[in-house]
């Protein structure tokens, strides 16, 4: 199916913060020279040229500034909705974790291993908790527009065509002919590709994985199309390119409907709802009037005037 939402898994990946460094651990070596988690920690809050995109424009602040900025969002996110009666609960974080971990088994772990308490994964999934259900607010389904959804735009929840491939990748006429002697004579199209292809694929024997043939180049679906399973592609070559490449068709997948199971629902649905919510709620406006009105004290007071500059360069951006 092609994925009408991404799920909360993925993007908690990118909000996972870097996991916590003892100021006395050692957190490179150069040459011997030891940088330890202090001098990184302290380098890395003032880091210049880092930049955040707020708008229309691209604003540059140091990370100990744009971190944050970052907590205060999160704080005023979550007021919001306590004052919208949207907080997510316990039991709602819960549950969705154990979404993700139905999807992801190894989730958990793998944020535990990135120095990550559970902790901090709940909190991540209650603050995107927090900005659907404030970005949704009011916005209802019922299951008939879940079904008609589903009913009326089949190409989004169908996986099409797909073929398990190996390629080989060549840019000059010697390497070709090497190739073509090699195949044959019997030796494995894999162990071939390791030998001579120039694609990233050869340190896998040529593995190119399995694919929609709908998305690949005209030439390539045309010699993909003609072949035999277990057979191998004339040599293809793209209009304007130097490269040519011959593929091993191992296999032929045929187009399929994604059923309509709870899963799916739960996509469609949060798709819907986040469209709509579009349409009726200004999260941006309410977002805006809650750092007007928040009385907001940072200590560090370089970061305090940064803060009334980022506010207004935020204004100005749109």
């Amino acid at each position: 199916m092609n994925r009408i939402l991404p799920s909360f898994a993925l993007s908690l990946v990118a909000c996972i913060a870097v996991a916590q460094v003892d100021p006395n651990a050692t957190v490179v070596t150069i040459n011997g020279e030891a940088v330890r988690g202090g001098e990184y920690f302290k380098r890395m809050e003032m880091l210049p040229n880092v930049s955040r995109r707020v708008g229309n424009n691209s604003l540059n602040f140091p990370p100990g500034f744009l971190t944050i900025e970052l907590l205060i969002t999160e704080k005023l996110v979550f007021q919001l909705a306590k004052q919208k009666g949207v907080y997510p609960s316990d039991a709602e974080v819960q549950a969705e974790l154990n979404s993700i971990l139905t999807e992801n088994k190894t989730f958990l772990n793998d944020a535990l291993l990135a120095g990550q308490s559970k902790e901090d994964v709940e909190h991540q999934i209650r603050y995107q908790l927090a900005q659907f259900k404030i970005a949704t607010f009011g916005i209802n389904l019922t299951d008939q527009e879940i079904d008609t959804f589903y009913r009326e735009n089949p190409q989004v929840f169908t996986v099409p065509k797909r073929a398990k491939l190996s390629i080989i990748a060549v840019t000059d006429e010697a390497t070709k002919s090497k190739v073509d002697n090699e195949l044959s004579s019997g030796k494995a199209f894999g162990d071939v590709a390791a030998k001579f292809s120039e694609d990233i694929s050869k340190a896998n024997k040529g593995d190119f994985g399995t694919v929609p043939i709908a998305t690949l180049p005209e030439g390539a679906r045309n010699a993909i199309n003609a072949t035999k399973i277990g057979q191998m592609t004339a040599w293809v070559v793209t209009p304007g390119a130097t490269t040519q490449v011959k593929f091993m068709l191992h296999d032929v997948l045929p187009e399929e409907k994604t059923p309509l199971d709870a899963k799916v629902r739960k996509q469609i649905r949060r798709q819907l709802m986040l469209q709509r919510g579009q349409q009726k709620n200004n999260v941006a406006k309410e977002m805006a009037e809650m750092r007007e009105k928040a009385n907001i004290q940072i200590a560090n007071k370089a970061f305090a005037d940064m803060y009334k500059k980022f506010l207004e360069e935020s204004k100005a951006g749109g």
